[in-house]
């Protein structure tokens, strides 16, 4: 099954107290994967794991913690957290094969873009977790990077699913002003790409189209999707959900096969 991922938004941390449909959609899409592939092993990369170098990372320790990398935000959304066993038997095979590509991050673990989605979609019968970080370095590179994991992932058998996480537009400036939420010009053309299996202009989408992709900010510039096409190389994809529950924000999930 290693030829299967999901691109899904993790949205603002208000999402864990706040009446929102996302987190139904979060539900029904755990109980969807687990009941059609039933994954060992969950390889989750999220934009709040970065690293500003060329190198991306994973995690070794058996237990990864559950990180609340937020702040400023009302005291009840401190009570909520997520922890997940590692891999460690994958994620040491990933920096032994990357080529130098993957480095050892000690003092991390899940991030609030890796965990708010896990605790909405595998709340029990938890699988195991491998995150990845992203970098500086360039679409391309993600790509390859994934594709290093697939070769991993089948060479030590694992029933693995990849799992990238952001927000297509991903503009707080419009989210403080407090406007009316609408779709940006930038996740009109991801959708359109996504659902048509235009691929490679997904990776080139910031020299395609510049102005669309500029207005949007996306969040952490799409690499991890970068990283998901790598380990898929999907020859089909459709998207599954799409919301704007706050302005400059917006959350999408699509799925990606082989």
């Amino acid at each position: 099954m290693n030829g299967v991922g999901y691109f899904i938004s993790h949205g603002s941390p208000m999402i864990l107290v706040e009446e929102n449909p996302w987190k139904g959609h979060l539900a029904d899409l755990g109980k969807e994967i687990k009941n059609k592939y039933d994954p060992e092993t969950v390889i989750i990369s999220s934009p709040h794991f970065f690293s500003w170098g060329e190198g991306n990372y994973t995690v070794i320790s058996k237990d990864l913690k559950c990180i609340q990398d937020y702040f400023g935000f009302p005291k009840e959304l401190y009570e909520f957290c997520y922890q997940a066993e590692n891999d460690v038997e994958l994620a040491s095979e990933l920096i032994k094969e990357s080529n130098g590509m993957l480095k050892v991050e000690e003092k991390w673990g899940l991030d609030h873009g890796a965990w708010i989605p896990l605790y909405y979609m595998f709340p029990e019968d938890k699988p195991k977790v491998v995150p990845i970080s992203i970098s500086s370095a360039s679409p391309r590179r993600h790509y390859e990077l994934g594709s290093i994991i697939r070769k991993v992932s089948e060479k030590l058998g694992r029933r693995t699913l990849f799992i990238a996480t952001g927000s297509p537009t991903h503009r707080l400036d419009l989210l403080y002003f407090n406007l009316k939420p609408r779709a940006t010009k930038f996740d009109v053309l991801l959708i359109k790409l996504i659902n048509e299996g235009k691929f490679e202009d997904i990776l080139d989408m910031d020299s395609k189209y510049p102005k669309e992709y500029s207005s949007a900010t996306p969040e952490g510039d799409l690499k991890t999707l970068h990283t998901l096409l790598g380990f898929v190389r999907p020859t089909k994809a459709k998207v599954l959900g799409y919301d704007i529950p706050w302005a400059g924000v917006s959350m999408l999930s699509a799925l990606f096969e082989e």
